[in-house]
């Protein structure tokens, strides 16, 4: 007699395998040998499978055993008596995969391959053998594979995997019961067993993975623990979950992995229970329900280590203060910094406490502004090293109602860790899973659809090969200095944008011109450092160039000052930016090389396409932020954020834009006006009210509408005709807005920004000096080609452009167009050397004989060099021409 089984609490894996294996072994009794879980019950009690009892099979008669879905002879009930006789054959087919098992080492039969599913491995041996399926047989056996590979999710799962599932659709499974069968709604017991486990959970950062143990003892739904347990995981977002479960007289253990890293099935086979590395399950007798807790945080933290420290969360480098400054300085550091905790030194910057700004404002509301810090600051607050784990320091954070933990090293503050740090640690799962919300630029690549909370792939892809490559390079050298190096910016922003970005700016949490020359030393490279803002330089012997930035912070003494700026973190110096898009980084070192740091929402915002601010003075601070806002909203067709568009209007209120100087003013003009939609620009200022702070006579019309549609044509038009020649195209348009401007305020304007000497000449001609050529060009009197050339040969290529956009006419583009394409590039063939040659001495003649044979030229009365001989003898007294 052929018997086949499998493991106790059978799941739908270990069903539809035996029904499979029927499919091989035709006379073969089904047996279920110590129960099945509850959803495998209420199917059964449906659909009759012709499940043999146990208890109605003689185990003396039994020829052969056929396991599937286990190995474990402690998994298989009172079955273990057919193992112990050595005349009964056994055969074992199954997906975990255990070297020393006894069943398997039995049978030249045995099937054990490492796959998602044992339902793939009978599957895979049906197909082989052309053994026709039945759509419910199909249907079973899809039961068993959507299952145990989480609707092909699991990480366990292979492309064997998919192509079974192919197989069994195509037979005919219908995967409507598949589905109404796998996922019912927990009932009340599971919803109160889910809860337990929420109540009584705890995080381990293990391995760089998040792992949830949670214990419970509600023990009223014991089949459906492990499906709980399952929906645990997916609630949590975690890498893995391991639960242990007081079922009165044993505690279950049941674990979860979404990464095969986190084995936990190694964690049941030290129980003595059985699973493979996603899925798996003990049953434990003897012991308290803590006491299995406390064996399973053991055997996690000594196999995995916890590599999740405080240097990795905290924030470096730190603002501190003497115990000496007083508390009026200490709130105005506070203010400037953003910083609501500081710690506090003594004369040998050795660590001695911490002040809060709670005990600042209270101290200044009772007139003590003038007492040292060290009268006020507590003494006993918690700190950890560098090399505490994280979820220590999380645990006295929370006892302690601590907002602000000093990581303390050899006496030195090296880093703080802040409830915003703890908060995005402890909910990076959740952060994580926002950023994944698909990027869409009408112009993105494939990969900016994905999500990237590492983007080393992108860097590697996107960047020439060269350069990727010094960027790793980079990063190692990094930590061999002990800095931490990132990427940041623009460069950031557009990469993940799909954007090509070469220009890369790198900063360090350190000593950025130190690393620079550390740079330049490897590389042989030129250095060239500016010390006054710890920024350098780093020019590679082919041509690459890098940027490199100390981390900074900076605060502004009034509205629209320059900024002070001293040395600080990452994360500060990314709080400087102007916009969440700007404020992304991306790590370069070694370990978590390509992470991307985002500390405002950068991600989100590029997500949906909007333009923010990172804090409600941004714009006080630096209104030339609101010419950067309008520049990157229309350059990548995002839009202002409300509280933005608030916040400016705020600005505008304020009158700021005329306290800024002429030159920072124009710098972002330049920018603004050199974007490719210039004119959706102008026209976002004039709606925000900012082109009164260019000029206050400039405001929005019909007519200022109608010219810059005109300068767009004209620039086109330009662009089209020379791909490679240069051309300052915003100032076409400011061109464009100073003709608004009466003609008696124009001086007014060129005072007001200080454009250069050829600036201000072609702005003056494009106002005034193109009168007599417009009148000219537009005369009824046909011009003939040397007549427009002479008009328009002193003029610059920006100046054509505004006056044929000027022109209402198509006379006057006409003749621009002939005298751009085809005018200015006439010459005749006859230099002075050929007029030396043909007898003639130089003098002030040969001028007007080659200014004649130009107009000749472009008139079109010559076209050859015989041509230009015959007019130049012509020319010439009848003594001295040659025959």
């Amino acid at each position: 007699m052929d018997v086949v089984a499998t493991h106790s609490n059978a799941d739908f894996d270990g069903l539809a395998s035996m029904v499979a294996v029927r499919k091989l072994f035709p006379e073969a009794r089904l047996i279920l040998p110590a129960g099945a879980q509850e959803a495998v019950r209420k199917f059964l009690a449906v659909h009759d499978l012709n499940i043999t009892k146990l208890k109605d099979v003689d185990l003396s008669q039994v020829a052969r055993l056929i396991l599937v879905d286990t190995q474990d002879p402690g998994r298989i009930g009172t079955l273990t008596a057919c193992l112990e006789n050595p005349a009964v054959e056994i055969v074992v087919f199954d997906h975990h995969l255990e070297s020393d098992s006894v069943c398997a080492g039995r049978s030249k039969q045995s099937v054990v391959d490492s796959v998602g599913a044992t339902t793939t491995l009978l599957v895979e041996q049906l197909q082989r053998r052309h053994v026709p399926v039945t759509p419910f047989e199909a249907t079973v056996m899809a039961l068993g594979l959507y299952e145990e590979t989480g609707s092909f999710t699991f990480a366990s799962t292979t492309s064997r995997d998919f192509e079974a599932g192919a197989f069994l659709v195509q037979a005919g499974a219908d995967l409507t019961m598949v589905s109404d069968t796998l996922y019912t709604p927990l009932d009340p017991d599971a919803v109160a067993l889910l809860n337990d486990f929420l109540e009584h959970s705890d995080v381990l950062y293990l391995e760089g993975r998040k792992v949830l143990v949670s214990t419970s003892t509600i023990d009223r739904c014991r089949g459906e623990a492990a499906g709980v347990v399952h929906r645990l995981a997916e609630l949590q977002g975690v890498d893995a979950v391991v639960v242990a479960v007081m079922m009165a007289d044993r505690v279950e253990v049941i674990g979860r992995s979404r990464r095969p890293e986190i084995d936990v099935g190694w964690i049941a086979r030290e129980f003595k229970g059985g699973g493979h590395a996603v899925a798996a399950s003990a049953t434990v007798k003897g012991q308290t329900l803590s006491e299995v807790k406390e064996k399973v945080v053991q055997l996690l933290t000594t196999h995995y280590r916890p590599t999740l420290l405080a240097q990795d969360v905290m924030t470096r480098p730190v603002k501190a203060i003497e115990t000496g400054t007083t508390v009026a300085e200490a709130g105005q550091r506070m203010t400037a910094y953003g910083l609501n905790v500081l710690p506090i030194l003594d004369e040998k910057d050795r660590y001695t406490g911490i002040v809060s700004r709670e005990s600042i404002q209270k101290a200044l509301f009772h007139r003590l502004g003038k007492m040292a810090v060290r009268d006020i600051m507590q003494t006993d607050a918690y700190t950890a090293r560098p090399e505490t784990s994280f979820h220590e320091i999380e645990t006295a954070m929370i006892e302690r109602n601590q907002r602000c933990v000093p990581i303390v090293k050899e006496a030195k503050v090296v880093g703080v860790i802040t409830r915003t740090d703890l908060l995005r640690t402890l909910h990076d799962d959740v952060l994580k899973t926002a950023r994944t919300r698909t990027i869409q630029p009408s112009d993105a690549g494939t990969e900016a659809g994905r999500p990237h909370r590492n983007v080393k792939g992108l860097l590697r892809s996107r960047l020439p090969h060269r350069l990727g490559t010094l960027l790793e390079e980079a990063g190692h050298i990094a930590d061999r200095c002990e800095v931490s190096l990132f990427v940041v910016g623009g460069c950031v922003r557009d990469l993940l944008l799909g954007i090509h970005n070469l220009d890369l700016d790198l900063v360090v949490e350190g000593d950025g011109i130190a690393f620079a020359r550390k740079l330049g030393d490897v590389y042989e490279a030129r250095v060239k450092v500016h010390e006054r803002f710890g920024t350098a330089m780093v020019l590679l012997p082919d041509g690459l160039k890098l940027d490199v930035a100390t981390a900074r912070t900076e605060y502004y003494e009034y509205p629209t000052a320059l900024p002070t700026v001293e040395q600080s973190s990452i994360k500060k110096d990314l709080y400087r930016r102007d916009f969440t898009i700007n404020a992304l980084a991306i790590r370069l070192n070694g370990k978590g090389f390509g992470d991307v740091q985002d500390f405002y929402g950068g991600q989100r915002d590029l997500n949906e396409k909007v333009i923010r601010v990172l804090h409600g003075l941004s714009f006080v601070e630096d209104p030339t932020r609101v010419f950067r806002a309008i520049r990157f909203e229309t350059r990548f067709g995002f839009r202002l954020g409300k509280d933005t568009t608030a916040l400016i209007a705020g600005a505008v209120k304020m009158n700021l834009f005329h306290r800024l100087s002429g030159h920072r003013l124009l710098e972002e003009l330049k920018l603004l006006f050199s974007e490719r939609e210039p004119r959706q620009s102008i026209k976002r200022l004039a709606d925000m009210g900012l082109l009164r702070f260019i000029h206050p006579k400039l405001s929005w019309s019909d007519r200022l509408e109608k010219l810059l549609n005109a300068i767009d044509e004209a620039v086109d038009w330009y662009r089209l005709l020379y791909l490679d020649r240069k051309m300052d195209v915003w100032l076409v348009y400011m061109m464009g807005l100073i003709e608004l401007v009466p003609e008696h305020h124009v001086k007014e304007i060129l005072k007001r920004f200080p454009f250069s000497e050829q600036e201000s000449t072609r702005l003056k001609m494009a106002r005034v000096g193109c009168h007599h050529a417009m009148r000219r060009l537009t005369s009824k009197r046909p011009l003939k080609p040397a007549e427009v050339y002479h008009l328009l040969s002193g003029l610059s290529d920006e100046t054509l452009l505004i006056l044929m956009a000027k022109s209402k006419g198509d006379t006057v583009r006409r003749h621009i167009s002939a005298f751009v394409t085809t005018y200015q590039h006439v010459k005749p063939t006859l230099s002075g050397a050929d007029l030396k040659e043909m007898g003639l001495k130089p003098g002030p003649q040969f001028k007007e004989i080659l200014a004649r044979l130009l107009d000749a030229r472009l008139n079109g009365d010559l076209r050859t060099d015989s041509d230009e001989r015959q007019f130049v003898r012509q020319m010439l007294p009848a003594s001295t021409r040659t025959a």
